[in-house]
């Protein structure tokens, strides 16, 4: 049944790894409501379902009758209820009784007897009392693409009862093989039913041949599949959940956490995202340079009373140097990170350090940069317990969880090392001071790009058409892990547009 189940295998990925960075789990719970949102999304899709052409003959007792049905669609489909099991070590089981279905195509005969006859017309079938179980193998292959298996050994089809009604022609010689053509179309729905199901899996293994959601235009996160789903009383998935700079996937250099087991079935779906994902997604935007910024007098907001002006910043910092070799000038600071920024989870604190430099240039009237120092020092960030700033404004938009650190949280700034150019001699310097001037720099430009990212969000496989209810974070030695429910809403999408819109014109 096309599409029926596409929910629960968007938790599924494709490439064979031996890390778990990211793992979900479908509950009881979560199942028995994917299997009313399946009815839903089943009812919208069986109508653009094609069954393919039939042909077949009868003998009756003029001669044989060959007959072909062509053009068959179906014009109503009605399904009180669907339910979605698992059977352990194999895959699910789809089960669904009272349900029934009408269908309209063309037919025509020929029959073959001392006088031949030919003639053709319409006809429509209503199904009804229709029984229904399938059951979907699901496991993994070399390559880490889910596969899913499904033959006519694993589908039942019982209708309770075939009418059929064939419009023009010969009343009288048709109603002689009526029955034979009622037993072919419910022969063929049989098999029919099971291509549904079994292509609703396929087609997204087609559509999505790798499980790789884009963050930015330089990187990605694959959600591939690192062993078989594990199929007990829930539906548990494990997943690289590596972020890799896009064409170069380069593993990150970082121990991944273990998440542990965990029983909870009080929500819908769990997801556990372990610090490997940040910490990858830090080692990638390292080396694309997405934390080197410049920052001119213009970039600087008035309210942060930083001058860039080269005798202004000699009185204030004692460089009186700096004043007299390049007098009312104005600088650059290049401002980098030397190591990726790594983050740490613990139950009661999210921790990350950034290891960066400050290097400062004067703009000479000739458009060449006359260097001055460069200050080396380790930035804690978000070094804090966990009283929920962290979590505080995270958001969930059905594809994305979206985080905003803030600016206000209490920073640590440790200066590593001081580099002094050529021409340039610093005396008493004030390194307190410059300790606070490189704490708002980071607060002004790396705490915002950090945010920039967190306004992206960390792409989570779909929930196409449904909220999240209620979405539960707690924190464990590694990872986090997020609980929550769903409910159908089909305007989800156009209200994660409009806020993701809002978020870009603040």
């Amino acid at each position: 049944m096309y599409h029926i189940f596409i929910v629960i295998i968007l938790f599924l990925g494709s490439s064979l790894a031996v890390k778990t960075g990211f793992q979900a789990r479908i509950t009881p719970t979560g199942l028995r409501f994917l299997s009313d949102v399946g009815v839903r999304k089943l009812k919208e899709e069986i109508s653009k379902a094609t069954i393919p052409d039939q042909s077949g003959s009868a003998d009756v007792v003029i001669g044989t009758i060959r007959y072909s049905l062509t053009n068959i669609h179906v014009t109503r489909f009605d399904i009180p209820s669907a339910s979605i099991s698992t059977v352990t070590d194999v895959g699910l089981k789809v089960s669904a009784s009272g349900l029934s279905i009408s269908l309209h195509g063309d037919w025509r005969y020929k029959l073959d007897s001392f006088i031949p006859v030919s003639d053709s017309g319409s006809f429509d079938v209503w199904i009804s009392d229709v029984t229904l179980y399938v059951t979907i193998e699901i496991g993994v292959d070399a390559t880490g693409r889910p596969t899913v298996y499904s033959s006519s050994n694993d589908c039942a089809f019982y209708a309770g009862r075939v009418d059929i009604t064939l419009h023009g022609g010969a009343s009288w010689l048709y109603n002689l093989f009526d029955s034979e053509i009622a037993d072919k179309i419910q022969d063929t729905l049989n098999h029919q039913t099971s291509f549904w199901f079994t292509f609703s899996f396929v087609i997204f293994g087609i559509y999505f041949p790798t499980v790789v959601a884009s963050i930015t235009d330089k990187a990605e996160i694959d959600y591939s599949l690192v062993t078989s789903p594990i199929f007990d009383v829930t539906l548990t998935t494990s997943h690289k959940g590596e972020i890799y700079q896009k064409g170069n996937h380069t593993e990150a250099p970082y121990e991944i956490p273990t998440i542990p087991s965990d029983p909870d079935q009080s929500k819908m779906v769990f997801m556990w995202m372990t610090d490997y994902v940040a910490n990858s997604a830090g080692y990638v935007l390292q080396n694309t340079g997405f934390f080197q910024y410049n920052v001119t007098q213009d970039k600087v907001p008035p309210s942060s009373k930083i001058s860039l002006n080269t005798s202004e910043f000699a009185v204030e910092f004692l460089i009186p140097q700096l004043a007299k070799l390049y007098p009312d000038m104005m600088m650059q600071l290049n401002l980098n990170t030397t190591q990726p920024p790594l983050v740490s989870i613990t139950p009661d604190k999210v921790g990350a350090t950034v290891t960066g430099d400050v290097a400062a240039y004067v703009m000479q009237p000739n458009n060449t940069l006359a260097y001055l120092f460069t200050l080396e020092a380790s930035v804690h960030a978000l070094d804090f317990e966990n009283n929920g700033l962290f979590w505080k404004n995270a958001e969930f938009d059905n594809q994305h969880i979206n985080t905003d650190v803030g600016r206000e949280n209490g920073n640590r700034v440790g200066v590593e090392g001081l580099e002094v150019g050529p021409y340039l001699v610093l005396i008493d310097i004030k390194i307190d001071k410059l300790r606070l001037k490189f704490q708002l720099a980071c607060k002004m430009f790396i705490i915002p790009k950090i945010n920039d990212m967190g306004a992206a969000g960390v792409p989570v496989p779909s929930f196409d058409k449904y909220s999240l209810q209620n979405p539960e974070l707690t924190q464990g030695k590694g990872f986090v892990k997020i609980g929550t429910d769903m409910v159908y809403d089909p305007l989800w999408e156009t209200r994660a547009k409009s806020r993701r819109q809002q978020q870009k014109d603040v």
